[in-house]
């Protein structure tokens, strides 16, 4: 990548927009009727996005099972959190996230900033990548123990010595400790339950992507 590359990547990255387009099985009925937005959300009418109208592009993808097909758009974030049958072609994205998904389809997009974790079962084809060293960086290759690991974490660290230092003080502060560990346990659980969630769907698929 030359350096007027680099320069058209920044620039372009610019600020993140500060409102959301959020899009899930309870709000889908309502922006398709207000956007126009065909398809009933089956494999085999899929629900197609390919205009956001006057909506912010922030995009937030969440909790939904339905089958979207996102074309043709330029996004400044686009957000997608447990969810699958995603398919995603033909655009630009500033900043990516996909976490806890499965069965996500990314073909010919231009992609500037990406985080992928807890993926699996999706395919990437032909996309224009700014960061391709870190695009099959998924966490749930790299953290097989979460408990473990967990154990190290700085957070996990000073969460045991204010739990610890909680209970020793002898006062009417040790309900704080409980709520520490109800904290602990969550960042530890959480991680876990993610990575049993998507253990048994098949890797990821990488064709042709290249870098920008």
């Amino acid at each position: 990548m030359n350096q007027n590359q680099l320069n058209d990547n920044k620039k372009f990255l610019g600020r993140r927009k500060s409102k959301i387009t959020k899009i899930s099985d309870k709000t889908i009925e309502s922006l398709k009727n207000n956007l126009n937005w065909d398809g009933s959300g089956s494999k085999l009418e899929p629900i197609l996005i390919d205009n956001l109208g006057s909506l912010p592009l922030n995009v937030k993808i969440y909790k939904s099972s339905l089958y979207y097909n996102i074309k043709n758009l330029t996004i400044d974030e686009l957000t997608c959190r447990n969810t699958q049958n995603i398919t995603i072609e033909n655009c630009t994205i500033k900043h990516l996230e996909i976490r806890g998904c499965y069965n996500m389809t990314l073909v010919n997009n231009k992609i500037l900033k990406h985080k992928i974790t807890f993926t699996k079962g999706s395919t990437f084809i032909d996309n224009k990548i700014a960061q391709i060293e870190k695009f099959k960086q998924n966490l749930y290759v790299t953290q097989v123990n979460p408990i473990g690991r967990q154990v190290t974490n700085p957070l996990t660290c000073c969460l045991c010595f204010l739990i610890i230092s909680t209970f020793l003080s002898w006062d009417y502060s040790w309900f704080i400790g409980l709520i520490l560990i109800g904290l602990l346990f969550y960042l530890n659980y959480s991680v876990y339950a993610k990575i049993k969630r998507i253990q048994d769907k098949p890797d990821n698929i990488y064709v042709n992507n290249v870098q920008i």
